[in-house]
């Protein structure tokens, strides 16, 4: 297991304290950097900083990392992923440390800052732990990002997070319409400690596992800004559609942007993955539309990324259509918003077996395939193998979307269902939650859009 590096202490006078941390969100602060004096830390080290802009309190924890020198003995070190503190009193951090590791505390916290040795920066970590309860986990999450964000993480449970992690991803995509906030949010993202295994520190990959009675999901390891806690909370109208019944969760987060929010919800208990043979269904209630996602996960063959359908993808395909046929659409539209260019909201993406990584906001590139193009790519008409077996590739199924042209057509109303179907699933989400297998669910709120001007 990959040790903690020593903490550092840093002190900033009161005045620049709007100079330097400027909000970007409710909770959440813009990374900065500042010309510091710090020895005994080599250039290109990351370790956890506490903030300080007063003499008797703490009032941030964050990642810190040392750059090169700017001016004489000074070298610009940048902060980020910055988590409120609540201003903890100094002297009661004091007295929750053992008196033979006081003294150590003291020459830090009463000096300029600087290094905390290992033991006295164990002990600090327990007692602001102790003083501030609720903001544990952010501690521990902050911890855990800079102990494993040059680890690849691999194993059954890391697929399953994989695919989560895109499809949370993808949501912030396409209620965003930029990457920015998808950046912020799965950049932040660790694991938990107690579910790391089998470090392997020459290839840099670790297992991700499950421990019993746990139930693995993404969203509990981002920021615990965007996370709803409280099972009551999750009750207040997630959906707020008629007769909705409650579901039953692994996590839920709320991502907001000014009059528009975003809830995601990992339903673990929802059977419309069984019912419908998806894995992500986005909302978008501005266009009201569903989008549906299965994800398929393609194995590396040499230079080749390669998916090869097997018979669950074929059942997964039949949930598909049989829904379709049995909701067709027959109806004229009748509004603006109503308009697609594809009304089939089925899809499926292809994204290649690459491991899960901590402290990176990208996305993996993969295929959005729809089920009709997927459907031609399993009959005699599609791309065969060298042995003449059905395989999928890039090279050879040109005819897909980028993560940037879905989240595009479905943040402007052109891909996604409507009509009957779009009311037969909300029905369907609000009736089914007893299941075997998670799935995550995604609604959008926005007001409809106005005409842009240049369309008058």
């Amino acid at each position: 297991m990959p040790q903690t590096p020593p903490g550092i202490m840093v002190f900033f006078d009161e005045e620049r304290r709007a100079d330097l941390l400027r909000d970007r969100a409710e909770g959440e602060y813009e990374p900065f950097s500042d010309a510091l004096s710090v020895r005994d830390w080599e250039i290109g080290g990351v370790s956890i900083a506490l903030l300080s802009f007063s003499p008797d309190s703490i009032h941030f924890i964050s990642i810190a990392r040392k750059k090169k020198q700017v001016v004489t003995s000074k070298n610009r070190v940048e902060f980020s992923s910055i988590v409120s503190l609540d201003s903890v009193p100094i002297a009661a951090l004091e007295q929750r440390i053992h008196v033979r590791l006081q003294p150590h505390f003291v020459r830090v916290s009463q000096g300029v800052g600087g290094l905390i040795p290992h033991a006295t920066w164990q002990a600090l970590l327990e007692a602001l732990r102790s003083e501030r309860p609720n903001l544990a986990s952010e501690i521990d999450r902050l911890l855990s990002l800079l102990k494993f964000s040059d680890y690849r993480l691999v194993g059954d449970a890391a697929e399953i997070l994989q695919q989560e992690r895109d499809a949370v991803g993808i949501a912030l995509d396409i209620f965003s319409g930029s990457n920015k906030l998808r950046d912020r949010v799965l950049g932040e993202w660790a694991p938990n400690e107690d579910q790391i295994s089998d470090l392997d520190d020459l290839e840099k990959t670790a297992r991700l596992i499950v421990r019993p009675g746990s139930t693995p999901s993404f969203l509990n390891g981002i920021p615990a800004q965007y996370t709803i806690q409280e099972e009551s909370a999750l009750q207040h109208d997630l959906f707020n559609w008629p007769g909705m019944t409650p579901m039953h969760q692994a996590g839920a987060s709320v991502f907001k942007s000014g009059d528009r929010r975003l809830d995601v919800i990992y339903a673990n208990r929802n059977d419309l993955e069984h019912t419908l043979g998806v894995d992500l269904l986005y909302y978008n209630e501005a266009y009201e539309l569903f989008v549906l996602v299965q994800y398929k996960l393609m194995r590396d063959e040499g230079n080749l990324l390669v998916y090869r359908p097997d018979a669950q993808l074929r059942a997964e395909l039949q949930l598909m259509e049989d829904f379709s046929r049995q909701y067709s659409i027959v109806a004229a539209i009748t509004s603006h918003e109503h308009y697609r260019l594809s009304a089939d909201g089925f899809m499926l993406k292809l994204v290649p077996r690459k491991g899960l990584r901590p402290a990176t906001g990208e996305l993996i590139k993969g295929m959005y395939v729809t089920r009709e193009y997927m459907q031609f790519l399993l009959s005699p008409h599609g791309p065969r193998g060298p042995a003449g077996g059905t395989q999928i590739t890039f090279e050879n199924s040109p005819r897909y979307l980028t993560n940037s042209q879905f989240t595009s057509m479905v943040y402007d109303g052109w891909l996604g269902t409507r009509g009957i179907q779009t009311y037969t699933l909300r029905e369907m989400v609000e009736r089914f939650y007893e299941t075997g297998r998670a799935l995550v669910v995604a609604r959008e709120r926005r007001p409809a859009r106005r005409p842009r001007a240049d369309a008058l």
